[in-house]
């Protein structure tokens, strides 16, 4: 009889969350939903393999810091340690043309 090795599967996140309180909560929400998937929360972004940007743009200031971010994971993710970028909130509705 073969022995059969379930796969395990890393399944860190690291949230990055930008802007307002309801971001913040929003961020939350997010992360409760992601917990419940099997998924465990990582401070450290370069443990992760899926990062969640949740962006703002209420102000010029806050769209800097939000591309600045996406750009800062999506350095991880194209050096190969990390598999997956999320980026969400009023960055991504308000500017969906953006293209990273």
């Amino acid at each position: 009889m073969k022995k059969v090795e379930a796969e395990t599967t890393k399944k860190n996140v690291h949230m990055i969350s930008l802007g307002c309180p309801k971001n913040l909560v929003d961020s939350e929400i997010m992360l409760g939903r992601l917990m419940k998937q099997g998924y465990q929360i990582t401070d450290n972004p370069e443990e992760a393999d899926t990062i969640v940007v949740n962006t703002c743009s209420f102000i010029d200031d806050a769209k800097k810091e939000s591309v600045e971010k996406i750009l800062e994971a999506a350095d991880l993710k194209e050096s190969g340690k990390l598999k997956k970028l999320v980026v969400s909130g009023c960055l991504v509705q308000t500017c969906a043309s953006l293209k990273l």
